[in-house]
């Protein structure tokens, strides 16, 4: 086999000499998070800062041992439930919008995505007096159905374009096979959209665990969730790095996790299934 010629090898270094920037880029607080987690206070608060240092796991193991970790088990229960809950609502629905004629469809369609655009803060006091007369007050139930609700129209919205990309032609000869109008969706239609559910619950995690106003209103102490247990590290003396930078990167373990399981899917679904 004849040697790649250095001009080709130069050129295509070139070409991946941005996409390694921008990884950089967007790697690089999460790597000094993790770094700042491993340091040992006089090492946090040196300058310049240090990149070369002893790590150690205390910060860890006082996150671990406090009352942190109960706030981040209601973000990930809440996150992954609300997450799950939406997807199969916003499948069927999306599904519904693209094959099926309903008056008025793309006013409807268009209302449900406006649901996503309206700002927080203009529902917050509703949900409150709301979930207080029925009792729901700092409850875990209360945080999964408004972040179901939230989370709802961008998985409509974002369904229904994998649906529409569904040959109509597979789910005719389906129907010729004797199957209705369900095993047509789960036989046929949804398996080619699994990419597209992929994405939808990725997104719909990260938006979960992320949100903070809701929490912060909605929440007192049974119920909340860690971007407001990150507060307990705000203490008279000043704010605790270690400890912050170390629940922070829990906190985001995750969805990195979650991110990396369903990779193959989330790549395609970004993708709009066209990479295979």
């Amino acid at each position: 086999m004849n040697a790649q010629p250095r001009s080709g090898r130069f050129s295509q270094a070139l070409w991946y000499l941005p996409v390694l920037l921008i990884t950089a880029f967007f790697t690089f607080p999460l790597i000094w998070i993790v770094m700042t987690a491993l340091k040992p206070p006089i090492d946090v608060f040196a300058y310049p800062p240090k990149f070369v240092f002893s790590p150690t796991l205390d910060n860890y193991r006082r996150v671990l041992q406090s009352d942190y970790m109960g706030s981040l088990g209601n973000s990930v229960i809440i996150a992954l439930v609300s997450a799950a809950f939406s997807v199969v609502l916003g499948t069927l629905t999306a599904y519904g919008f693209s094959r099926y004629p309903l008056r008025g469809k793309d006013n409807l369609f268009f209302w449900i995505l406006s649901l996503r655009m309206l700002p927080v803060i203009a529902v917050i006091v509703p949900y409150f007096l709301l979930f207080q007369r029925v009792g729901l007050t700092d409850t875990v139930v209360a945080m999964m159905l408004v972040y179901s609700v939230f989370n709802i129209s961008f998985t409509v919205w974002l369904l229904k374009g994998f649906f529409d990309e569904v040959p109509r032609e597979m789910e005719e000869a389906a129907k010729m096979d004797g199957y209705g109008p369900w095993g047509v969706f789960t036989r046929v239609a949804l398996p080619l959209v699994i990419p597209g559910i992929a994405t939808a619950m990725i997104f719909n995690v990260v938006q979960s665990i992320n949100e903070f106003l809701l929490a912060f209103v909605l929440t007192q102490r049974k119920a909340t969730t860690a971007p407001i247990a990150l507060l307990n590290f705000l203490t008279p003396m000043g704010l605790d790095w270690g400890g912050i930078s170390a629940a922070a990167s829990m906190l985001v373990a995750p969805v990195i996790i979650l991110a990396i399981i369903v990779r193959k899917h989330l790549i395609r679904g970004m993708s709009f299934g066209q990479l295979e």
